[in-house]
């Protein structure tokens, strides 16, 4: 029997880490496992020169990278090279990976006849500077547009992603969020751990504001019996409780989610699609404090397996906090549940499995 071919189609991917990348490289090894045969086609972040080559098993094809424009590589040649490699080799689908823009917008222009699916990891990205939101708007609505016009299926971290950026496509849209690693995500052995430590973790400064750092700042600030352990570059903050642990690899950032009391992400964006770390701290068997904003309260369902706030209001963050740490018994059934709860809806092998339904379907309604 001929295996199913699957192309992929990512702005980056491994070694470059990250949200997408990382999804990505598990739904492609997983179906590998499936018995799909996998490729990759990516940006080469490293300059003009077109690649390729084999890691951890599959063939990644690397194009050419122009210019960037922020965080975006682009091509406008990308399409003759998308063309050349899907001529080579034969598809049956397609998955390109948004919200960074061009590439996959280039692989649902040249798909052709062949099956493209969108899988859409974010919710809206304007961050209210005019310029920056005038070109997102015109990428929104222009280019996202046409590529979720040519998708016969499009993949959303959560309904919320759907019902917003691509409210326009709902009846094509589907949810699979993305997965956890239990096999590194898992809770430590032994009672372990440093007790009234709260947990934020953002990669960069920048997103501190929009993550609602600052008001998880002046939460603790009014709990002195509280430590802050904050995974992310430093700031100055006159908090006498609040730690900046600079960044950490990810076994070390497990280490600090296994050891901290509770994880919070109170975030203000509206554009927050899931919430990946919180998934990650029930994995963990930690609770988790969310915001009742974007896809979170998709993720955690109030005072079963989490505590939902409102987004921006501090004396219920505060409340929250004490809750958490001045009931044991509460805790502990909120990060049992969450822990249940992953291992339920969110391992790895979960997604693979929901994936692969979907990309069987297309394929087979094509045959």
């Amino acid at each position: 029997m001929t295996k199913k071919k699957i192309l992929f189609v990512s702005p980056y991917f491994k070694p470059h880490t990250g949200g997408l990348e990382n999804y990505v490289s598990n739904i492609e090894k997983g179906l590998r496992d499936l018995d799909w045969e996998t490729v990759v086609v990516t940006s080469n972040e490293k300059g003009r020169g077109f690649q390729e080559e084999i890691i951890d098993g599959v063939k990644v094809y690397r194009l050419p990278t122009l210019f960037k424009i922020s965080n975006t590589p682009i091509n406008p040649l990308w399409y003759f090279y998308l063309k050349k490699i899907l001529k080579n080799e034969k598809p049956d689908i397609i998955n390109g990976h948004a919200p960074v823009p061009f590439i996959s917008d280039m692989a649902a222009l040249a798909s052709g006849t062949i099956p493209f699916v969108l899988t859409y990891h974010a919710g809206s990205m304007k961050k209210g500077k005019l310029i920056f939101d005038v070109i997102i708007w015109l990428y929104e609505h222009i280019l996202l547009t046409y590529t979720a016009s040519k998708a016969e299926r499009i993949i959303c971290p959560s309904q919320f992603v759907i019902d917003t950026v691509l409210k326009r496509f709902k009846q094509k849209a589907t949810v699979i969020t993305p997965g956890v690693d239990t096999s590194l995500f898992k809770p430590a052995e032994g009672n372990g751990g440093e007790k009234n430590t709260v947990l934020f973790i953002a990669r960069f400064a920048n997103m501190y504001k929009m993550k609602g750092l600052y008001n998880l700042i002046e939460a603790v600030k009014t709990l002195p019996q509280v430590t802050l352990k904050v995974i992310g570059e430093p700031i100055f903050t006159d908090a006498k409780n609040v730690v900046f642990l600079g960044t950490k690899s990810i076994q070390e950032t497990v280490r600090e989610m296994q050891n901290c009391t509770l994880l919070a992400l109170p975030s203000l964006a509206h554009y927050e699609s899931f919430g990946m770390v919180l998934i990650e701290a029930m994995a963990c068997k930690k609770p988790v404090i969310g915001t009742m904003i974007g896809g979170i309260p998709e993720v955690i369902e109030n005072r079963v397996d989490g505590i939902l706030v409102p987004s921006g209001d501090i004396p219920a963050l505060t409340s929250a906090i004490e809750s958490i740490m001045n009931h044991p018994e509460f805790a502990e059934s909120l990060a049992e549940r969450g822990f249940e709860k992953v291992a339920v809806k969110y391992t790895w092998q979960k997604k693979v499995e929901e994936t692969n339904e979907e990309f069987s379907r297309l394929v087979g309604a094509k045959q």
